[in-house]
């Protein structure tokens, strides 16, 4: 009896010790918040630098996140080169009603792992996104990021390359 107690309680542990590993690939350090109160890894965005800015607004008659396509360059000479400092997103409603903005991999390329941040915006608010380094380097395996509005599905997203 206790050897059949033993290996089952031997069993739990190492199943448990195997999901660690996951677990430390899992994304979490992305936090939403405001200019004046927010932060990522113990620094408050206040003190950091935009590095990208993402606006809702009508286009040709369409809602549309806008760039529709952005570029976040994480080498040395990028944003990389600022000594593995958070990458900071600001994102503004211009519409007159609620927008969502969704940022995730394909889900075709994601890891189960992988970040995926929604956040909903009234009309002309601003929300900052920080996003640790770390955290954008196990996002997906083709260095793609899509952005859309889960609130509306007709509405236009884009799409945000990494280069590392």
């Amino acid at each position: 009896m206790h050897r059949v107690l033993l290996s089952v309680l031997l069993s739990l542990v190492l199943v448990a010790a195997g999901s660690t590993g996951a677990l430390a690939l899992q994304s979490g350090g992305v936090e939403v918040g405001d200019l004046a109160t927010g932060s990522v890894v113990g620094q408050a965005f206040s003190n950091m630098a935009v590095d990208l800015e993402f606006n809702a607004l009508m286009v040709g008659g369409k809602k549309t996140w806008y760039p529709p396509t952005q570029v976040l360059d994480l080498t040395n000479q990028g944003t990389g080169g600022r000594a593995m400092s958070p990458v900071l997103i600001k994102v503004t409603n211009n519409l007159d009603g609620e927008h969502g903005f969704d940022l995730s991999a394909d889900s075709a390329f994601a890891a189960p792992t992988s970040m995926h941040i929604k956040v909903t915006l009234k009309p002309g608010e601003t929300k900052y996104i920080g996003i640790p380094i770390s955290d954008l380097t196990y996002v997906t395996a083709n260095s793609l990021l899509n952005y859309k509005c889960q609130l509306h599905g007709a509405h236009l997203g884009g799409q945000l390359l990494i280069i590392r």
